[in-house]
């Protein structure tokens, strides 16, 4: 078996227009990490990297129901050139709410079979230039997304447990390291909900991806 040396052919960055230096890459293209080019170094500066997020949101019960509510949605749309690849889920807690639930957050995926998913959109923000702009991704915040279909389990998420009928802080940071789980391909849906409502609950979230042409 022979080994396709031309980089051009296995997905290379291209560099930004506007780059004022190049990005350093291996024998095939791909983007290297050292101590001097952290680990997403080269994605964010290449404008690849993307963020969503919601604040003091109380969750509403979203465990994979058609065109539910759950706190993060994403579609990529049937033609958007690219895969949105998850790097990190981030959560922090303000309170607990003021009920003894058990509550656990997890993603939820389907593929959209061509039906656009149209709730109510908020921009994604590139993490290099700080815009409001450029993503692919369709994003939703705690809104009911319209038109997505019933989804399935793919990935646990967190788990607070059994939360007190009184609310409480908690002071911990919640971060799940994706590493490019649960990937969306065009057409396809994710989303991240919590799996009962709790009353009174305030939580802060972030989901951080690349979009890497296809």
């Amino acid at each position: 078996m022979q080994l396709n040396n031309n980089p051009s052919s296995l997905g290379s960055l291209a560099k930004p227009a506007n780059s004022q230096g190049s990005l350093p890459n291996g024998q095939y293209g791909e983007l290297l990490m050292s101590e001097l080019n952290p680990v997403y170094y080269g994605l964010l500066k290449a404008g690849k990297v993307f963020s969503v997020s919601g604040t003091a949101a109380n969750p509403s019960a979203f465990i994979g129901g058609a065109a539910g509510t759950p706190l993060i949605g994403v579609y990529n749309p049937a033609g958007s050139g690219v895969d949105i690849v998850p790097l990190q889920l981030r959560m922090s807690i303000r309170t607990t709410g003021s009920a003894a639930v058990a509550t656990d957050f997890n993603f939820w995926a389907v593929n959209q079979g061509g039906v656009a998913v149209t709730g109510t959109q908020t921009a994604a923000r590139n993490l290099y230039s700080q815009a409001n702009a450029g993503a692919a991704a369709y994003c939703m915040i705690n809104t009911a997304n319209t038109a997505a279909l019933a989804s399935t389990l793919i990935l646990p998420s967190f788990s607070i447990g059994l939360t007190a009928a009184t609310a409480v802080t908690n002071v911990a940071l919640l971060a799940d390291d994706l590493k490019g789980l649960g990937m969306l391909a065009p057409g396809n849906y994710l989303a991240w909900g919590a799996s009962v409502a709790p009353t009174s609950a305030s939580v802060d979230y972030a989901l951080i991806w690349a979009e890497i042409a296809v």
